[in-house]
């Protein structure tokens, strides 16, 4: 199974899509995770459909920042979203080449000093 989780700052940038395109392209990923996508819910749908992998969910940006999309090719991978979070979305991944599972959290974690006692709460 190839997971490719980065901080893409700014997924709106024509260079990270570009860049997200050429990963795809040639590493043939199951799962791509952006954080901080830092775009609304209307420009991501459209973002997301270019990318290459035809299933996501996601975290939507607050205030113009955060953001987590998780996306996936189904072909040899199921996936099921367990829970959402403002921060994290947990996901139980079966890799059907392998008969194997795993949970995977995609984790965007707070800066701030009073966000974060909920978000560990989640994360227990």
């Amino acid at each position: 199974m190839k997971i490719f989780c980065w901080n893409v700052q700014g997924a709106k940038k024509s260079q990270s899509r570009l860049e997200v395109g050429f990963i795809n392209r040639t590493i043939t990923l199951d799962i791509l995770i952006l954080l901080e996508t830092m775009v609304n819910e209307q420009n991501a749908d459209l973002i997301v459909r270019k990318l290459g992998l035809s299933h996501y969910n996601m975290i939507p940006t607050f205030n113009h920042c955060g953001g987590i999309r998780c996306l996936w090719n189904p072909i040899n991978i199921d996936v099921s979203i367990l829970a959402k979070e403002s921060r994290a979305i947990d996901c139980h991944i079966k890799d059907n080449l392998n008969n194997k599972q795993c949970i995977l959290i995609a984790v965007y974690a707070p800066t701030q000093e009073r966000d974060k006692d909920a978000f560990w709460h989640h994360l227990k």
